[in-house]
């Protein structure tokens, strides 16, 4: 892979660190305090809902690859990693919209879609 660093919009570098910082803070905050996070969550008081085998767990384990993946991405500076992480967040951000028209939580659906549009835009903006 060679590292083309002058074909990846400033804008984009800035939004893939911040939503590293959001991921990273709702994985942290979903281990350490998952009732704070998700306390709107109707599934909640369901047994095994808080468990890290169950639900919680497929979160905070999606959500930490996420990050992981965008800081190794943002700090090698490659364009080509680049794409594949906003490939990624398409994806993932993608099957919120979905999931959550489904489940009837329009908030998150409509972060979910805003989300994923802002990365369908990025990645047609990514040279290489």
């Amino acid at each position: 892979m060679t590292n083309e660093t002058t074909s990846t919009p400033k804008w984009i570098t800035i939004y893939l660190w911040v939503t590293f910082v959001i991921t990273l803070g709702a994985s942290l905050a979903g281990y350490f305090k998952p009732d704070a996070l998700l306390g709107t969550w109707e599934a909640l008081p369901a047994a095994g809902a808080l468990s890290l085998a169950g639900p919680l767990g497929l979160f905070l384990s999606r959500n930490m690859a996420t990050a992981i993946v965008t800081a190794f991405a943002l700090v090698k500076n490659n364009t080509s990693m680049i794409k594949i992480v906003l490939l990624l967040r398409i994806a993932s951000d993608g099957l919120d919209l979905v999931n959550n028209l489904i489940a009837g939580n329009m908030q998150v659906a409509i972060m979910g879609g805003v989300m994923c549009a802002i990365e369908i835009f990025a990645f047609t903006k990514v040279k290489g």
